[in-house]
């Protein structure tokens, strides 16, 4: 891929483990002490509330879904896209108060329900209704 490429120009073969698909997401965040997701562009990503609900503070971009997901000072920390800085200051700043990462993992462990199948189309469907309404239907 473009990715494995780039890493293997730059000589950083070392420094990173390319996966691929996993089937052992949760397996693998029980070894997290935080989840970091710098995506420049996204929905609500799966992966989000999956972290959310192992109980681990986020440090995200601070893009549609992932606003929509993470509370900025609350569930975690939500950064600018396109600021590598910003999100190693975060990520350094919960590494140094794991009171601070005991909380954000709670709320976000709380919150995670919100996102759940039932709980979307019961959302959509208030908007639809809300929208008849509207229109006098």
């Amino acid at each position: 891929s473009q990715v494995e490429a780039q890493v293997a120009a730059l000589d950083l073969g070392e420094r990173f483990i390319l996966t691929g698909l996993r089937r052992d997401v949760p397996e693998l965040m029980a070894a997290f002490d935080i989840f970091v997701l710098t995506s420049l562009w996204e929905g609500l990503p799966r992966v989000l509330p999956q972290a959310m609900a192992t109980g681990l503070p986020i440090v995200a971009t601070a893009i549609d879904g992932n606003a929509e997901a993470v509370t900025d000072g609350v569930s975690g920390r939500l950064v600018p896209p396109d600021r590598p800085d910003r999100v190693a200051q975060a990520v350094i700043d919960l590494l140094s108060d794991r009171e601070l990462m005991a909380r954000m993992g709670v709320e976000g462990k709380n919150r995670v329900g919100e996102f759940g199948a039932q709980q979307m189309v019961d959302q959509i469907t208030d908007l639809y209704q809300q929208l008849l309404r509207q229109k006098g239907l």
